[in-house]
C-alpha cells in the first residue's frame, strides 16, 4: 500500500476529504507506522511554530475568534460520541495538541516532513477552512502568469520579484511520466528562491515536497550550487555530517502546486564581493514519492542586477558595556529581498554573553530588533527578522564571533539609529532541590528558590479527566530508521519554574544537572516544555522530565544547577548607523 501523501495528511487534519477519503486515510493510519510519524511530526513542528511566529502577532483575542469561527479539525476525531474504546495513539496525539495549540498558527502554517506549506494568503486559507471544501473536488491548476515569486507570501521575496529581481528560466527534466519544473528564480547576496512544480504526464501538478525528492535511506545531495566554471560552492563554516539538504526549505501554494525552494546564500561567502556573476543550482533527483528515476537539470543564476542594486554601508563602531560585551557594529548591508547586520562580539572574560538591539528610524519607528534566539518567543524582542532560513548567524573570529542578523527590506531613504537593548550574562546559581523519593511517589509538591527563581517538582499524573495523555501521547517513544517507533521506559516529572524578574527568560534547565543521593548521574534526559509565558517581566516555563531507563526510584533525586542567564535591561547605548544622502 502506498503510503499518504502530504497534501492528504493536511486536507485529514483540516477536514476537507470527503467522507470515503476521510475513512480511508484513518484506515491507512491505523495500519502504517511510517504515516503516523509522518502525523506526529506534522503536529510537533506545528506546536513549535505557534509558540516562534504567531505569539506576537495575534491580538489577545484573535486567536479564540479563529476557534470559535473555525470547525474543529477534524470533527469526527476532535468531537467524537462517546467512545467505547480509547483512540490509537496516533489519533490521541492529534486530539491533545489540536486541543492545546492555537488554531490561528494551524490556519496560517503547516509544517511537514521536512516541508513547509503556506497557504499564499490568510483569507484565502480561512475562506477554504470556513467553507471546509473537500479537497478533493477539483485538481490544482497551475497558474499562467510567470510571476509566481510575486504571490510567495514571503515579503522579501515578493518585494524583490516585482521590482523585477525574479528571472524566468522553465527548464524541466522528464522521467516515468513525471516532469520536474523549475520556471522562476529570484537571487540576491543574501538569499535564493526557486519557483518549481512536480507534474503527471497529463500536466496536473503532483503531492511533492522537497522531502519527498530525498530517499529516506541515504543522504545523497538533490540541490548543489555552483560557480559558472562547475565549482562546487559549500558554505564557510560546514560540517561533513551535516545532512546536505536540510538547509533548503520547501514552502508549497496548495492552490497551485507550486512549491518555492528556499535557502540563504550568504554563508558560501566570506564576504559579499567574493559573489561571482553566475550561478549554477543543480538538481540530481533519483526518487519522487515511490518512484525512482532520474530527473536532472540546471538552472542558470544571473547574480549581477542582484549585486549592482546591493549597496554596503560601513559603520565600524565600538562599544564595551558594563558587564564587559564588547560590541563592534561592523556593517549594514541593503540588499532586494533584505538587510543584513554584522556585528562582531567578544567579552572580558570567556563567559556567555548575549544581546538585544532595535534599528530606530528618525521619527523614533522602530523598523526592526534583534533578540537573542534563546529567549522565550513571548518575551522576545525580535521584529521584522527573517523567518524559517537557516541563517548562518555565527562565526569563528580571532578574538570572538562575528554576528550575522537578517531583517526584511528596510526603506533606504530614512536616517537609522543602533540603539542597544537588554545585555544577556552568565551568572551563578545555587539551585539545589531534593525530591524525596517517598513524597515524590505520594504526589506531594515539591518546592525550591534560588535568587527569586522559584521551582516546583512532583511525580507526573495523568489528568483522569483528559482525553489523553498529553505528557506522552501513550508513552515516549524513539523513532526508528525505518520508520517504525519503540517505546521507552523510564520515569516522568513534572515542574514548573516562574523567573524572577531579573532572570533571562531562557530555559532554566539548560543548565540542570540530575543526580541522586548516591551521586551517580542522570544524563538520558528528555525534557518536554509545554508552558512557555511572560506575565509581569516574569518568565514561566512547564512541562516534564523523562529519565529514560531510570524503573526503580532511588532515595533521592538531586536538580541541580551551577548557573543562570540574567538579563540587564535598557544599556544604554545608540550610534547613528546610517544617514540617507
Amino acid at each position: 500500500m502506498n503510503c499518504l501523501t502530504q497534501r492528504q495528511l493536511i486536507a485529514y487534519m483540516q477536514d476537507r476529504l470527503l467522507p470515503v477519503n476521510k475513512r480511508n486515510v484513518e484506515s491507512h493510519l491505523d495500519h502504517c507506522t511510517h504515516c503516523q510519524h509522518q502525523l506526529e511530526h506534522w503536529i510537533d513542528e506545528l506546536h513549535q511554530t505557534e509558540e516562534t511566529m504567531w505569539e506576537d502577532s495575534l491580538s489577545a483575542n484573535m486567536d479564540q475568534k479563529i476557534i470559535q469561527m473555525l470547525s474543529p479539525h477534524p470533527v469526527r476525531v476532535l468531537n467524537p460520541a462517546t467512545p467505547s474504546h480509547q483512540p490509537p495513539a496516533w489519533k490521541q496525539r492529534s486530539i491533545t495538541i489540536m486541543k492545546r495549540m492555537t488554531l490561528a498558527a494551524a490556519a496560517l502554517t503547516v509544517v511537514v516532513s521536512g516541508g513547509m506549506l503556506i497557504s499564499p494568503t490568510f483569507a484565502s486559507y480561512v475562506h477554504a477552512a470556513f467553507t471546509n471544501s473537500p479537497i478533493g473536488k477539483a485538481d490544482p491548476v497551475a497558474p499562467v502568469s510567470n510571476r509566481i515569486l510575486q504571490k510567495s507570501g514571503e515579503p522579501g521575496i515578493e518585494q524583490a520579484a516585482k521590482k523585477g529581481f525574479a528571472q524566468t528560466v522553465n527548464v524541466s527534466a522528464t522521467d516515468q511520466g513525471i516532469t520536474f519544473e523549475v520556471n522562476e528564480v529570484m537571487a540576491d547576496p543574501l538569499r535564493i528562491s526557486i519557483a518549481a512544480i512536480v507534474k503527471d504526464k497529463n500536466g496536473k501538478p503532483l503531492d511533492s515536497f522537497l522531502s519527498e525528492m530525498i530517499r529516506r535511506d541515504n543522504k545523497e545531495q538533490v540541490i548543489t550550487i555552483k560557480d559558472k566554471q562547475g565549482n562546487v560552492l559549500k558554505p564557510v563554516e560546514s560540517s561533513a555530517n551535516e545532512d546536505p539538504n536540510e538547509d533548503w526549505h520547501n514552502v508549497m501554494d496548495t492552490d497551485t502546486g507550486y512549491m518555492s525552494l528556499d535557502r540563504e546564500l550568504r554563508s558560501y561567502f566570506a564576504d559579499i564581493s567574493e559573489i561571482p556573476d553566475e550561478l549554477i543550482v543543480e538538481f540530481n533527483i533519483k526518487q519522487l514519492d515511490d518512484i525512482k528515476g532520474n530527473w536532472k537539470l540546471s538552472v542558470p543564476v544571473d547574480m549581477q542586477k542582484a549585486k549592482a542594486a546591493t549597496k554596503t554601508h560601513e559603520i565600524n563602531k565600538t562599544y564595551t558595556t558594563p558587564q564587559g560585551l564588547k560590541l563592534d557594529v561592523k556593517q549594514m548591508t541593503f540588499a532586494p529581498s533584505g538587510v543584513e547586520m554584522v556585528i562582531d562580539r567578544s567579552t572580558t572574560d570567556n563567559q556567555r554573553k548575549e544581546y538585544s538591539y532595535e534599528l530606530v528610524n528618525e521619527k523614533g519607528t522602530v523598523v526592526a530588533a534583534w533578540d537573542s534566539k534563546a529567549v522565550t518567543r513571548k518575551a522576545s524582542k525580535q521584529s521584522n527578522v527573517i523567518p524559517y532560513l537557516k541563517w548562518d548567524h555565527t562565526r569563528s573570529t580571532e578574538n570572538g564571533t562575528r554576528d550575522f542578523h537578517y531583517f526584511q527590506p528596510i526603506d533606504e531613504s530614512q536616517s537609522l539609529t543602533f540603539k542597544l537593548g537588554s545585555v544577556y550574562t552568565e551568572e551563578t546559581a545555587k539551585l539545589n532541590a531534593k525530591l524525596d523519593a517517598n513524597r515524590l511517589e505520594k504526589k506531594e509538591v515539591i518546592t525550591a528558590e534560588d535568587q527569586g527563581d522559584q521551582f516546583t517538582f512532583k511525580k507526573y499524573q495523568k489528568d483522569p479527566n483528559a482525553v489523553v495523555d498529553v505528557e506522552g501521547y501513550d508513552g515516549h517513544h524513539r523513532v526508528n530508521d525505518d520508520g517504525t517507533t519503540t517505546k521507552l521506559e523510564g520515569y516522568d516529572l513534572t515542574f514548573e519554574a516562574t523567573l524572577s524578574p531579573d532572570t533571562a527568560a531562557m530555559g532554566p534547565y539548560q543548565y540542570w544537572t540530575i543526580t541522586d543521593d548516591t551521586g551517580k548521574k542522570y544524563e538520558d534526559i528528555d525534557y518536554m516544555i509545554a508552558k512557555t509565558e511572560y506575565k509581569n517581566d516574569r518568565a514561566i516555563f512547564g512541562g516534564t522530565i523523562f529519565l529514560e531507563n531510570l524503573t526503580t526510584l532511588p532515595k533521592q533525586l538531586i536538580i541541580s544547577s551551577e548557573k543562570r542567564m540574567v538579563e540587564h535591561k535598557n544599556v544604554e547605548w545608540e550610534v547613528p548607523i546610517y544617514a540617507r544622502k
